[in-house]
């Protein structure tokens, strides 16, 4: 669905604003055949989302440009469609805030540009012509929206873990130290996966706060009759059992390991909120109410201050007759709202350290170098094939600078405006990421990050090239010529390296599906064919295996994630056959997937 969002918007842009047909088709081509940028419309992710988002956010921004240069009605609205589109833009990937930065500013520069030359026709202190209807009704829902979109996000915030949850700890006496190496206390969370705890001594905890659903052990069977007493603790309470207690265990025998878990009513109050009421160590609703509220209260006050500090920059402006109050409140209301969104997640983000994707080379290196060969999609067809392909780039822009000059010495820029905006766009989105590392010391964008700076370049070449060829005979032969052999050698590339199989990012996913077939044969070969099967995997695999699960697809899986390497009938690791990791484990090579890379084991004794 996104990608027909993106689809229809790129054409529309090239049939409105392009006036070469062959150039309207050849760019068509370009913007809907690279590979790397096709393989983020068939993932569950918002990048996908973002460039269709982006490609509408593009074409009424350009509409609105050439109503408000021709004087003509519903100008404004247009810009208000094309910030709401980049809005919800930027809610599907984030990196697009730079693009919406950027237009920001642009649109800014542009009123500041128009108004200069129409003092003598408009009142910037009155109301502006054609602006969109105020709906009066709008804002307090947007604002309820964003105060339970960010009440969401609070869950999400794990730098306050420990307010929420009460530290947990298991004691188990009787064992010697040789014992205890043999026993493993396993956390469970919410998704049924495992961690280790830590020991020390006859003493279990986890190495920093977590939620438990419950709490598992792994043992060679011997050792239950061992255990004289068993102790967990969870906050103020603590549940103990003794030998006695602990036979009554409901045990489980797996690949030669007893197997039981914490019996139910080992748990601290449960929550009467459903996504955490399987949780074991939940210090109560309260505690999460009044958390939310003291997260909330900072950003809310922020955003009052926000709100009076643009009421007073509004004014200013307005008197200074450098914006109109409508222009100012246009760009400056529908900035607040998706701060509002936005704010309190990306601070989130960045306080626990989620925002890690990316380069620390320089702007050029991270993210331009980073865009070429992820658009090669990992073929090689002549060395330093980047290198060629940045000067062309370097080329290109130099010669879409000169054109904006030369236009603007004449002072018929108007004509390319639209090239020109994705020109400012690019420049102003590469000065945004720059400012953002010198200054929050967030990494420079790079591959899937920087996703639209491709759609955006692609879209600023096909307007030189359109403009070129408005030019002379000669030129425009050129310009239509170069543009031809692009597009040519885009579909040779694209038809050599387009996969319906597999993404190059998430290339250890390529065979999930593989794997589970192969999984169904032998589990209908083995004895009564019909026994559940447990995997274990490295928790890459996690998402794309509970997928499966969660469809019913593969209701008789269980996977664990490893480590522990115990327990488990198959194991399926994003390794290779002679890694060291792979070399310590005593295990015998069941299959390997060479397009994913991944291989399936198990044990060597059962």
């Amino acid at each position: 669905m996104a990608f027909d969002v993106y689809l229809l918007f790129s054409f529309v842009i090239l049939d409105r604003f392009v006036n070469t047909k062959i150039i309207v088709f050849c760019g068509y081509l370009l913007l809907s055949l690279n590979p790397f940028v096709l393989d983020y419309f068939s993932l569950c992710r918002g990048y996908g989302l973002s460039l269709g988002f982006l490609m509408a956010s593009l074409f009424f921004f350009f509409s609105f440009l050439d109503k408000e240069l021709g004087h003509k009605p519903d100008a404004y609205r247009r810009l208000q469609f094309s910030l709401t589109a980049l809005c919800l833009g930027v809610l599907a990937n984030f990196s697009l805030l730079n693009v919406y930065l950027g237009l920001v500013v642009f649109a800014f520069g542009f009123f500041v540009v128009m108004n200069g030359k129409d003092k003598h026709d408009v009142s910037l202190a009155g109301p502006v012509q054609n602006q969109p209807k105020n709906k009066k009704f709008l804002w307090p829902v947007l604002v309820l929206a964003a105060v339970v979109f960010n009440l969401l996000v609070v869950s999400q915030d794990f730098s306050f873990a420990d307010k929420l949850f009460e530290p947990v700890a298991v004691r188990i006496t009787g064992l010697s130290e040789q014992d205890r190496q043999e026993m493993h206390v396993l956390r469970v969370d919410i998704q049924d996966r495992k961690e280790e705890l830590r020991s020390q001594n006859d003493l279990w905890r986890p190495e920093k706060p977590a939620y438990f659903t419950a709490i598992e052990f792994r043992c060679l069977p011997h050792l239950i009759g061992k255990i004289k007493r068993l102790e967990i603790h969870i906050g103020p309470k603590n549940f103990i059992y003794d030998a006695s207690d602990i036979k009554k265990f409901k045990t489980a025998q797996i690949q030669g390991y007893a197997v039981f878990s914490s019996k139910p009513a080992a748990s601290l109050k449960r929550s009467m909120i459903p996504a955490y009421k399987p949780v074991i160590n939940w210090k109560g609703d309260p505690a999460l109410l009044v958390l939310s509220l003291r997260r909330l209260l900072f950003p809310l006050g922020l955003c009052a201050m926000a709100l009076v500090i643009l009421s007073l920059l509004g004014r200013f402006l307005a008197r200074r007759k450098i914006l109109a109050r409508d222009q100012f409140r246009l760009l400056a209301m529908t900035t607040f709202m998706l701060a509002v969104f936005t704010g309190f997640p990306l601070y989130v983000l960045k306080t626990s350290g989620a925002l890690w994707l990316g380069g620390l080379s320089g702007f050029v290196r991270d993210t331009v170098f980073s865009l070429i060969n992820n658009s090669f999609y990992g073929n090689l067809y002549f060395r330093r094939q980047e290198w060629v392909v940045f000067s062309f780039l370097c080329l290109f822009l130099l010669v879409f600078l000169i054109v904006s000059f030369i236009r603007g010495r004449k002072k018929s820029l108007a004509n390319i405006l639209a090239g020109f905006s994705v020109l400012a766009l690019l420049l102003l989105t590469a000065v945004s990421t720059i400012v953002q590392r010198v200054a929050l010391g967030t990494p420079y964008l790079a591959g899937r990050t920087a996703l639209f700076l491709i759609p955006l370049f692609t879209l600023l070449l096909i307007f030189l090239f359109d403009h070129l060829a408005q030019r002379k005979a000669g030129l425009k032969i050129i310009s239509l010529a170069l543009l031809v052999i692009l597009t040519l050698l885009s579909l040779y590339h694209f038809s050599a390296r387009a996969s319906t199989a597999m993404t190059a990012e998430w290339r250890k996913d390529a065979d999930t599906k593989t794997l589970l077939k192969d999984l169904q044969e032998i589990r209908e070969k083995g004895p009564g064919g019909k026994a559940k099967i447990i995997l274990g995997i490295d928790d890459v695999f996690y998402p794309s295996l509970q997928y499966y699960l969660k469809r019913g697809s593969a209701a008789w899986l269980d996977i664990r994630i490893v480590p522990p390497y115990q327990g488990s009938h198959f194991y399926y690791l994003n390794d290779t056959v002679d890694s060291p990791r792979t070399a310590s484990l005593d295990m015998i090579l069941i299959k390997a997937y060479p397009r994913s890379g991944n291989i399936m084991m198990k044990p060597r004794l059962e």
